[in-house]
């Protein structure tokens, strides 16, 4: 706590802003939690972050109970950056730290916040647009795009509204990631690749037409190789990391992504159910089969492989066995679509029961 109590001592560095945001790092197996803020250097003109308050591992700490009905936070962490911010710092401290209030309080609490309050949405004026031209970077549209979307194709990426690109700007390369690391925590599990194979365009390296929409027919031992040269590509991109100080090695807002890549795996039943919906858009006269359990010895007869051995399989070793009967069935490649959906149900199947 030395570094906050030369903080509260001391006078701010730099002009004060209206803006402060909670940020979260990993060390080892926990977190730490911090109040930063972004600023702009005086000398580069870049947007920079600095770090106001360090909250350590618990900053549910900070918080002081005002009975049963209400809260407030720590003297000590409001005068600390009252000099950085201009407007009231314990409102904003009380709206960044919610999410550590006591769930009791909460539910008493929350039915008064911003209770006949209405922030009026403007339109995104001429210099506004300008600056998300040159401030939002490709990579922060792909993930604003699949966050708002869902969508793997990224066709519309430039027919996205600019109002959501606006909630970026002015914000530095630190503070943007902290949004982003915190968007991303609402994915399920099966989502994850799906985002990550979208975000870094890993689709460009390929000319199957069903790399838009359905990423798990793909060969993946290329994919991994694509995944890793964009990764790096885009740690060595200057531009994205302006304001920042240049790793040594892998930035650490990208490292999270690296472990992400390799430790989910993709949906298999998205990719049954990407494909059907748009066969069902260009074949009005598709009707979505029932769907019925299928039996070993079906799947075997469809997998071309023993029952046996079809059970025996670990699930590395079907998915790779499914992978392999995907390119030959799909009707990209000269396949009937009804077997290659029967495909995917039963490898469905097969990994429930696996």
């Amino acid at each position: 706590m030395k570094k906050n109590r030369e903080i509260m001592s001391g006078s701010p560095v730099g002009p004060r802003s209206s803006s402060l945001y909670l940020a979260r790092d990993i060390l080892g197996s926990g977190l730490r939690y911090s109040l930063r803020q972004t600023c702009r250097d005086e000398t580069s003109g870049l947007l920079r972050h600095r770090e106001i308050y360090d909250l350590g591992s618990q900053p549910q700490k900070f918080l002081v109970y005002l009975g049963d009905h209400g809260y407030s936070v720590d003297e000590r962490v409001t005068e600390a950056i009252e000099p950085y911010i201009d407007g009231d710092a314990a409102d904003m401290l009380e709206k960044l730290l919610w999410p550590f209030v006591r769930p009791d309080i909460r539910v008493k609490v929350e039915p008064f916040l911003n209770r006949g309050s209405y922030k009026r949405v403007t339109p995104v004026s001429t210099a506004e647009k300008e600056a998300i031209d040159q401030e939002i970077h490709p990579f922060d549209r792909r993930r604003l795009h699949y966050l708002f979307y869902g969508a793997i194709d990224q066709s519309g990426l430039y027919r996205m509204p600019d109002k959501l690109c606006r909630r970026l700007l002015g914000k530095s390369r630190d503070e943007k990631e902290q949004y982003f690391a915190t968007s991303e925590q609402v994915f399920y599990a099966d989502q994850v690749k799906e985002y990550l194979f979208t975000i870094f365009n890993l689709q460009q390296h390929f000319s199957e037409s069903f790399a838009r929409i359905m990423p798990q027919a793909l060969n993946q031992d290329q994919l991994d190789v694509f995944f890793v040269d964009e990764l790096c590509r885009l740690n060595r991109d200057p531009v994205f990391w302006q304001g920042m100080e240049q790793a040594e090695g892998l930035q650490p807002y990208l490292i999270r992504y690296l472990i992400m890549f390799f430790d989910y795996d993709f949906s298999a039943s998205q990719a049954i159910n990407d494909y059907i919906r748009q066969f069902m858009d260009s074949h009005r006269q598709f009707r979505f089969p029932k769907k019925k359990s299928m039996s070993t010895e079906k799947a075997s007869e469809i997998f071309g492989e023993p029952a046996d051995k079809l059970t025996r399989l670990s699930r590395k070793e079907l998915t790779k066995l499914y992978r392999k009967k995907a390119k030959e069935l799909h009707p990209d490649r000269g396949g009937k679509h009804e077997e290659f959906v029967r495909l995917t149900e039963a490898f469905e199947q097969l990994r429930r029961r696996s």
